[in-house]
């Protein structure tokens, strides 16, 4: 049940979102079954929740949904804060990559969503982020579970 593994995550990460000043709030369908490798998966809606927390607005929440369509879950993590430029945005999978150091935050190797589309297309899903409007999305699709 990726339901059940991601309100574990989010639930493990409220502490860390606390701290940091930025309320999490989510909003998780229940029952949305996929097949896949639970460690895995956890570990990239942690990556997803991290680089919320990072580079998030002060005070401003972070919001990780989990709803279907088309035969797919859909994971989204969202945050406010400066926006990635439109050239950026096609480079943020890559390995090393890091956006534009004004974004705030300098730790960290760029590796972390590089393993999340890693994880994603081992799940035959895809990931994809979108920034605009002060709002910065990272969405994931992973197949539903047949049967």
């Amino acid at each position: 049940s990726l339901s059940e593994l991601l309100v574990d995550c989010v639930l493990a990460f409220e502490p860390v979102a606390f701290e940091a000043g930025k309320p999490l709030e989510y909003e998780i369908a229940e029952d949305i079954r996929i097949s896949g490798h639970g460690d895995q998966l956890r570990q990239l809606a942690g990556i997803l929740l991290d680089n919320a927390v990072k580079y998030g607005a002060e005070g401003a929440p972070i919001r990780l949904t989990l709803r279907t369509a088309d035969r797919h879950a859909l994971l989204s993590v969202s945050n406010q804060g400066a926006p990635i430029p439109p050239e950026q945005l096609e480079h943020l999978f890559e390995r090393f990559y890091r956006a534009d150091v004004s974004r705030g935050e300098t730790a960290g190797f760029g590796l972390g969503l590089a393993i999340a589309k890693t994880i994603a297309e081992t799940h035959r899903g895809a990931i994809r982020a979108e920034s605009a409007g002060g709002r910065t999305s990272f969405t994931c699709s992973l197949p539903l579970r047949r049967g």
